[in-house]
């Protein structure tokens, strides 16, 4: 019974996922509109995901299936278990980059994180604005909005930040580091 459950969470999962790429196929990850600018996850990110939960699911089934015809000398449930929590850690990753979102107004700022409620933010009220870089690691920074000393927000740097900032306007709170 839990083999056939790890099986069906390998295949719908990722079937999920691709449908609803498949769906919004054209998702641009950059929209420019009279009001305001909107900024998404690209499409090759999050398409790549659920590429990858796609082949992992069917590869978790293929190889369990030969442990069950007795090429492998393992257990079947925990051959299809590893896969199965493979697909479930992508899901939940491929939803959450799927989810956030930065939208530029006039006046204020729109951010929609990965997890949590969306953010409002003012461009009035933005006290500090820093560079971050995730981790240590070098190449793509992010940028963290504090207001009343809390950070708020975060823009991460795989958006065009340079026109974020434009947008914002606000070089007074923005460290030079």
């Amino acid at each position: 019974m839990m083999f056939v459950v790890l099986a069906a969470i390998c295949i719908v999962l990722p079937t999920i996922a691709m449908l609803a790429e498949w769906i919004v196929s054209a998702r641009l990850s950059e929209r420019h509109h009279s009001k305001h600018d909107t900024y998404v996850i690209p499409f090759a990110l999050t398409g790549a995901l659920s590429l990858a939960m796609f082949f992992m699911g069917l590869l978790g089934i293929l190889l369990s299936w030969l442990c069950y015809v007795g090429v492998f000398r393992a257990d079947i449930t925990t051959m299809i278990g590893f896969f199965a929590s493979f697909v479930v850690v992508m899901f939940v990753m491929w939803s959450a980059l799927r989810r956030y979102r930065v939208a530029t107004f006039d006046d204020h700022l729109e951010v929609t994180p990965f997890a949590g409620r969306k953010q409002i933010i003012k461009y009035s009220d933005i006290d500090r604005m820093r560079w971050s870089t995730p981790f240590g690691l070098t190449g793509n920074r992010s940028i963290l909005i504090s207001v009343d000393g809390e950070v708020q927000a975060v823009l991460i740097g795989t958006f065009d930040l340079d026109q974020i900032l434009l947008r914002i306007n606000r070089n007074d709170v923005l460290d030079n580091a």
